[in-house]
């Protein structure tokens, strides 16, 4: 990963860590998005996709700390 101007070490952890994520909340939306389809969440499909990706991020990010531990030195 190219380091920004201004970004430290821990901010560019950080962001890493956010965009990891990111990608996991996405993926774990594309498999869990066709099985509420099945079993017939009405609505429009758009809405149901984003709110189970909102539903995942929140619940990732506030595990985030449980997720990536902080090294011990």
């Amino acid at each position: 990963m190219k380091k920004r101007a201004g970004m430290n070490n821990q901010d560019a952890t950080n962001r890493d860590q956010d965009d990891r994520l990111d990608t996991f909340a996405a993926e774990l939306t594309a498999a869990a998005y066709p099985i509420a389809l099945k079993y017939g969440v009405s609505g429009s499909s758009l809405d149901l996709e984003l709110e189970i990706w909102k539903t995942i991020i929140v619940f990732l990010h506030k595990r985030k700390r449980e997720l990536f531990p902080a090294p011990t030195r």
